[in-house]
């Protein structure tokens, strides 16, 4: 239930950063990209808990990946010039795959 807590208030501080922000799609994005890397988390999880007791290991990570998602939504709020040079690296990366 801690884990829980601690990934949820990470994503209700990520969401009222956005909106303060006035970009709230960018931060539900980022929700977005988490809860993928939730679902791979817990996938490579259950295929190496087969092999070997991983124990606690998925919550530490889970709970590193969405605390550093949080930490860059606060250190966007703090420099929004680096947040506009990683929304342009994005822009390129996205043209070159379509």
């Amino acid at each position: 239930m801690t884990t829980f807590g601690i990934v949820v208030a990470c994503m209700a501080l990520m969401l009222a950063i956005g909106m303060v922000r006035g970009k709230p799609g960018r931060a539900v994005a980022d929700i977005a990209l988490l809860v993928i890397l939730f679902g791979l988390i817990t996938v490579v999880d259950l295929v190496f808990g087969l092999f070997i007791d991983t124990g606690d290991a998925a919550k530490a990570v889970a709970i590193f990946f969405a605390s550093g998602f949080a930490l860059d939504s606060v250190y966007g709020l703090m420099a929004p010039e680096r947040q506009k040079q990683r929304d342009k690296k994005l822009r390129r990366l996205m043209k070159r795959r379509a």
